[in-house]
């Protein structure tokens, strides 16, 4: 593989990872373009909610301490880990041959690592986020129960609500 050619393949890959972190921070983390309209109070005190009261600036505090171009929750951390990860294999490769390591092995220790453990990982990863229900639809279906309950809440009229928190109350004790 020419560099010219490794170039265009990293700026098309780079150009892609761009609209697709524009995509997402349009849509959201966890949420459907096709949810309705919300006023900003209501999208707060919903967030809140199903995020078990985690505001949005405690939740990123965890990347914090990473260089930018490294932190997957900006544009110039997908951009620098789309490259690397795109750059890493060639580097490895290089680096067998530059040891004295055969092409064809070489090739095939890079596939094997690179195609084979990126597989298994991803799939362990997904595996990992269905046991813990962290998919999408299961967001999705908790935001919706939140907005079912939030919005039969609003119906309610004083006594009614007086009357579930005592109800509470009693159950508490």
């Amino acid at each position: 593989i020419t560099s010219s050619t490794m170039k265009g393949f990293v700026v098309v890959t780079a150009i892609v990872a761009c609209f697709v972190t524009r995509a997402h921070a349009w849509v959201g983390p966890g949420r459907s373009a096709m949810l309705a309209p919300q006023t900003h109070a209501s999208r707060h005190a919903l967030f809140a909610s199903t995020r078990g009261g985690i505001a949005m600036n405690e939740q990123k505090s965890q990347w914090e301490s990473l260089p930018v171009f490294l932190r997957p929750d900006t544009n110039g951390g997908v951009l620098g880990l789309t490259v690397l990860g795109i750059a890493a294999p060639f580097i490895a490769y290089n680096g067998m041959l530059a040891i004295g390591l055969d092409e064809v092995r070489a090739g095939q220790i890079v596939l094997v690592s690179f195609v084979g453990l990126g597989t298994v990982a991803w799939t362990g990863s997904y595996v990992f986020r269905v046991a813990t229900k962290d998919t999408t639809y299961a967001q999705q279906l908790k935001d919706y129960e939140t907005a079912v309950l939030q919005k039969r809440l609003e119906e309610l009229d004083e006594s009614e609500i007086e009357a579930l928190m005592d109800q509470v109350d009693d159950e508490k004790l």
